[in-house]
């Protein structure tokens, strides 16, 4: 019986994990909280942060395990990088992910290299007098992030000097190595195009284009949902298309899945903001397998096993419209119920709740203070896009 390693056990991670589990893999899971679903389906379960790696690289060779895996979060790529290569499983080179985990590695890789130049600095949590300084330099607006969080954590655009300080504090916070980015504000065409693609021996096996939906609010700057398709031209996307595989190659990310994060400017140039090495939250790989049926969750858990895996796209689809959107409050309180309207609830394919009844509720000003998550099907674009479009009005959460 194939063993396999997951790092990460929240309800969005468990996806690979109930696939594993069909198939009668023996299950190990790594998360530092116990509580967490993933555990419940595991053979055996360590409660041990994922970022551990030399500890959870001895529960490995104990178990003596044949794959490991992490699905849907950034956190954890760099230990499964490392694991795998200590222990010659399949992964991802592990100085491929650290460019791609890192904000900073990675505008510098892509300068350096001419695939996409851009004005950015880093800077410690030392550097007060001299981010100050860098700001009264350059033109505003400016974009400022952690380098090494994801899910929007500590990410906020920097408009005048007055609001600064509370921002960098902000950003300074969601980093565990304590290092910001401040890159110059790319003004967007349109929707910013997010999605989950596949490499395969250094080309671009498959992808899946959408479109992310932000709040026009500065403290909301996580996406609160995606809907597929992308409403951008073929033309722009394949852009798109040859040139994260122009990064991707180049980097050295040869084989597996990636979440993409892309911007249109007025050129009708994408500018690539972020690829994650491993698979989109957000249930982004389900809604994918539906409307395409192409099983990036399958051939995750299949790579992790078999470093000759090939992904399978034979059967691929256009199959109608889907979305996923992220249940949220934009105000602190503890959680009473929730009311989805019934417009709303006849389009539902999947629904998962996270939040119970008397728990604290966080502002949705990062990913993981989501409440829950729901994937719709649409019977056409433009139902889509209405839809979507006034989807806060149609799911009520009641706090006190």
């Amino acid at each position: 019986m194939k063993k396999i390693l997951f790092l990460g056990a929240a309800e969005f991670q468990t996806p690979p994990i109930i696939y594993a589990k069909n198939k009668g893999y023996q299950i190990i899971t790594c998360d530092n909280q116990p509580n967490n679903p993933g555990h419940k389906l595991a053979n055996k379960s360590y409660n041990i942060s994922t970022t551990h790696k030399d500890e959870i690289l001895k529960i490995a060779i104990d178990n003596k395990i044949d794959g490991i895996l992490t699905y849907g979060s950034d956190i954890s790529t760099n230990s499964v990088g490392y694991i795998a290569k200590k222990m010659n499983l399949s992964g991802a080179e592990i100085q491929a992910i650290k460019i791609l985990n890192n904000k900073s590695n990675f505008r510098s890789f892509l300068n350096k290299n001419k695939l996409q130049k851009h004005e950015f600095s880093t800077f410690n949590h030392n550097s007060s007098k001299e981010i100050n300084d860098y700001l009264k330099t350059v033109e505003l607006p400016q974009i400022i992030k952690p380098t090494d969080a994801s899910g929007s954590k500590g990410v906020s655009v920097i408009r005048n000097l007055n609001d600064a300080k509370n921002k960098i504090e902000s950003a300074f916070s969601e980093s565990a190595s304590k290092t910001i980015i401040i890159e110059k504000f790319i003004s967007k065409k349109g929707s910013q195009v997010c999605g989950d693609g596949w490499m395969e021996n250094g080309k671009l096996k498959f992808v899946c284009y959408g479109d992310g939906h932000f709040y026009n609010n500065s403290k909301f700057l996580a996406p609160f949902g995606e809907t597929f398709p992308s409403k951008h031209s073929e033309k722009t996307l394949l852009k798109v298309s040859n040139k994260l595989e122009e990064i991707l190659s180049t980097i050295g990310y040869i084989n597996g899945p990636f979440n993409l994060d892309v911007i249109i400017d007025y050129q009708n140039n994408p500018f690539i903001i972020e690829i994650g090495p491993r698979n989109g939250g957000n249930y982004i790989p389900t809604a994918i397998k539906l409307k395409t049926n192409v099983d990036l969750i399958t051939a995750s858990v299949e790579l992790a096993l078999n470093k000759d895996f090939n992904l399978d796209v034979s059967k691929k689809t256009n199959n109608s419209f889907f979305a996923c959107y992220m249940i949220n409050s934009k105000e602190k309180g503890i959680f009473e119920k929730l009311t989805i309207d019934k417009l709303l609830e006849k389009k539902i394919v999947q629904k998962k709740i996270y939040i119970k009844k008397h728990q604290s509720v966080l502002p949705f000003n990062k990913a993981n203070n989501a409440l829950g998550n729901i994937i719709l099907k649409f019977k056409s674009k433009t139902e889509m896009n209405t839809i979507f479009s006034k989807i806060d009005e149609l799911i009520t959460i009641k706090l006190k």
